[in-house]
């Protein structure tokens, strides 16, 4: 007797709520790997920040024990990622800055002085991070903590 007797009358094949199921756990399974690179980026684009800000602190600091000054006619660096569209925008701060975290003024950069600024492009949790001539860390935004923007 063939196999053919026994599946008579038996559809082949998944049913409509076998494939939604299935199209819903691969919808999840995306949704959670979409946020989880997204946050992995914003996180190395603060690294990158952060590397580049303590860059151009030690490059003043060494200007400053040659020439007497912190004043710089241009950073060597204004933008995070160096190559490609910027994340975040760096720049020495110009004017006093109140930062949020901790609740400090920042000095405007001058010959015996200094406060760099990373500002995200796009807004953020962190928002602008800050760094001085005495090696202070802070982050001016909304919400945002020094703990979980500057971690060491």
């Amino acid at each position: 007797m063939s196999n053919d007797h026994f599946n008579q009358g038996r559809q082949v094949g998944f049913t409509t709520i076998e494939l939604v199921v299935a199209f819903a756990i691969v919808f999840i399974l995306v949704s959670v790997a979409v946020v989880s690179f997204q946050d992995h980026m914003a996180r190395k684009a603060r690294a990158q920040a952060h590397a580049a800000l303590l860059e151009m602190a030690a490059g003043l600091r060494f200007q400053h024990a040659r020439t007497g000054s912190f004043v710089m006619d241009a950073l060597p660096m204004t933008q995070v990622p160096m190559d490609g569209d910027a994340v975040y925008r760096i720049s020495l701060s110009r004017a006093e800055v109140r930062a949020d975290d901790p609740k400090v003024v920042f000095p405007a950069s001058s010959d015996q002085a200094f406060t760099l600024k990373a500002e995200p492009v796009e807004a953020n949790d962190c928002g602008t991070l800050l760094l001085d001539h005495d090696g202070r860390f802070g982050v001016v935004g909304a919400g945002a903590k020094l703990a979980d923007c500057w971690a060491r």
